[in-house]
């Protein structure tokens, strides 16, 4: 299931997907303090957490060539997402600079869980924003420190990927069996892509470095009435994946996940994301378990005779893909048609429904990431690192993305990361517009748009294998 033969030149060889360099890890506390913003749903009766669920965490991998010279740093943030451009930007670029990292080198993804508080300082007058400004400060000092830990910390490894599966995942458009609409919750009569795609970076003698979980499934196991501040399910997968690896770092990647939700969501209580996490954990558990020894194929040795012929397979040494390198992709797209910011304050000014005043404030915030022009330009960025590619998107996409670009690459592994260096909305697929799912109700781009960024992802991909194969 995660490896698979080498159909390119029909030999009896089961490879791996691997990138062979170096690699380092370091993680750090980023738990926000007591008392802090914490107004996520428009359902939610607080402004304030009752206490912590499990520890907010961030977590930075670098990878590099055999040199160390090429260096590429994924850093993972217990954190809900970007409330604006500004808000993103001003948060990337002092790492960038601290770090001296070109930008296209860096890729910084918030887990998304909706149980993680916000860190805009535009929040400042809500009860407990006052907390935010030094929050921030911390974590991204912390972040800093773990670049260069991780950094120092490099050393020659293999990381090696495959996929599993794991039934965690629901689709989330549901038609309302009462009423002309439809509804943001799980949807069971619709297939949901079930890929985990699982990496292990391994060094000298296959000690486990780290491991990368990519799944899409909104980490929104916990809803309005929770009042704890929580990582949601990646707290339960994260510790069951390093409870049986050694305590090695476990990496979570938020898949393309915007059209999926877990099986139990929006509940109150924290003990519903520790078991959608341990369910998720085991899954990635069993991938990590099937891989191959690091740097190595499972090769056809011939017949051993005996009371039936027996075909010999037995592990021998690979050749490892060294290739690595990070491309920032720039797609025009069209925006959509939405209220004025003018109206939107208007309406803002005279609501007095929380539920709908936050609905009116995100509203308002979707005009401003988009300004007055029709058309707007989008970046997101493709690494590669050696038989695989990581497709950081700071949009949303719905699994339909990931399983189209993993289709036209079977020989590969791909990992989408959704909410990658920015929060850009939804980008559903053009058959949700027709349906007024609620993604497609508040994207900030027209129909379309993520065929575009399909094509645009497709292209650079080819590209880069080609470029490899020179």
């Amino acid at each position: 299931m995660g490896d698979a033969p080498d159909t390119r030149s029909r030999t009896h060889v089961i490879r791996s997907c691997e990138f062979g360099g170096r690699a380092g890890v370091a993680r750090g506390d980023i738990t926000p303090p007591d008392g802090i913003y914490f107004r996520l749903w428009g359902s939610a009766r607080h402004d304030q957490p009752s206490g912590v669920h499990r520890p907010m965490l961030a977590t930075a991998a670098v990878f590099a060539d055999s040199k160390g010279e090429t260096q590429l740093v994924l850093l993972t943030i217990d954190h809900s997402w970007w409330r604006s451009k500004e808000d993103e930007e001003s948060f990337r670029f002092a790492i960038l600079d601290a770090s001296g990292l070109h930008a296209d080198c860096l890729i910084i993804q918030p887990s998304h869980s909706q149980s993680a508080p916000m860190m805009d300082p535009d929040l400042a007058d809500k009860p407990g924003g006052d907390l935010i400004k030094g929050h921030r400060e911390k974590v991204i000092a912390t972040c800093i420190r773990l670049v260069a830990e991780a950094r120092a910390a490099m050393a020659p490894a293999t990381l090696t990927w495959t996929t599993g599966r794991c039934g965690l995942a629901f689709n989330r458009n549901l038609p309302s069996p009462t009423e002309d609409r439809s509804l943001c919750g799980l949807n069971p009569f619709i297939e949901a892509d079930d890929t985990v795609v699982i990496g292990r970076a391994a060094g000298a003698q296959g000690r486990l470095l780290f491991s990368l979980v990519n799944y899409a499934c909104h980490p929104i196991s916990l809803g309005g009435g929770n009042t704890k501040v929580s990582p949601d399910y990646i707290g339960a997968l994260r510790e069951t994946v390093e409870k049986e690896t050694g305590g090695a770092p476990c990496l979570f990647l938020h898949g393309a996940s915007g059209d999926m939700a877990p099986r139990r969501a929006y509940e109150s209580d924290p003990a519903i994301a520790d078991k959608n996490g341990r369910e998720l954990g085991f899954a990635a558990l069993s991938g990590l378990t099937s891989m191959l020894t690091p740097g190595m194929d499972l090769v056809f040795q011939g017949a051993e005779e005996s009371a039936t012929p027996l075909a010999i397979w037995r592990e021998k040494p690979a050749k490892v893909n060294g290739a690595i390198g990070a491309r920032h992709l720039t797609v025009r797209l069209e925006v959509a048609d939405m209220p004025t910011r003018d109206d939107l304050e208007r309406q803002i000014a005279s609501c007095t429904d929380r539920a709908m005043l936050e609905r009116l404030n995100r509203a308002k915030l979707r005009r401003l990431s988009v300004g007055d022009d029709r058309e707007m330009d989008v970046g997101f960025w493709i690494w590669q690192l050696g038989d695989a590619f990581v497709v950081a998107i700071p949009g949303e996409m719905h699994t339909e993305f990931q399983m189209r670009l993993r289709d036209r690459f079977p020989q590969t592994k791909i990992a989408v990361m959704n909410i990658a260096n920015g929060s850009l909305g939804y980008l559903p697929p053009a058959e949700e517009f027709g349906m007024r799912t609620y993604q497609a109700q508040i994207a900030l781009h027209k129909s379309g748009s993520n065929d575009r960024v399909l094509e645009a992802a497709t292209a650079a991909i080819t590209s880069m294998i080609e470029t490899t194969r020179q």
